[in-house]
């Protein structure tokens, strides 16, 4: 799909313009985002830190110059990674003792299984998230994962802040449809 193609998509309806682009560059933003944090990062980082990007592409959309989307997604993605590898690889440095203190604190505390549950759970939340589709997606995101307010998430996908809560509770029951559909309950 070209450039025009999406933006003549997001002209005619935002949400399924912008679900066509989400889908369009979805793997090229994950794999930049992934290149740069694999060695400090899960694919979980990975994940937030790809929200974000999109979260700013739709954010500023209508300034990005035509010819430039890709240029765009590619350099903000970057600078996400970046941002993000900076701060997963932040851990202040430690002695050797402390590090397999540490290590063995872990192992004791860590149980493997509930920590795949959990992190297959997240992975099929976000899947679930992401399948509302725009705007509904960032809604639920910048609420439940950001913490935003109304009134700040209204600015954002220009719409009232009654409009927005209107969404975001008619996306919950959605998602809590979907969520119901693979067996698990909120």
């Amino acid at each position: 799909m070209t450039e025009r193609e999406l933006r003549s998509l997001i002209d005619g309806s935002r949400k399924d313009g912008f679900r066509s682009l989400f889908q369009h560059y979805n793997g090229y933003v994950y794999a930049i985002v992934w290149d740069h944090i694999r060695s400090v990062g899960t694919h979980e980082d990975a994940d937030e830190c790809l929200a974000d990007v999109f979260t700013d592409v739709f954010l500023h959309f209508d300034k990005i110059e035509e010819g430039r989307l890709q240029s765009y997604i590619r350099t903000v993605a970057k600078r996400k990674a970046v941002d993000c590898f900076r701060r997963l690889s932040a851990k202040p440095p430690s002695s050797s003792m402390e590090d397999e203190e540490e290590a063995i604190q872990a192992a004791s505390d860590t149980n493997v299984e509930q920590d795949y549950e959990r992190t297959a759970l997240r992975q099929i939340l976000l899947d679930k998230i992401r399948l509302l589709g725009e705007p509904d997606t960032t809604i639920v995101m910048m609420k439940y994962f950001y913490d935003c307010k109304s009134d700040e998430i209204a600015r954002v996908v220009h719409m009232n802040h009654a409009a927005v809560r209107q969404r975001l509770h008619r996306a919950m029951k959605r998602l809590q449809e979907l969520l119901s559909d693979e067996g698990i309950s909120l």
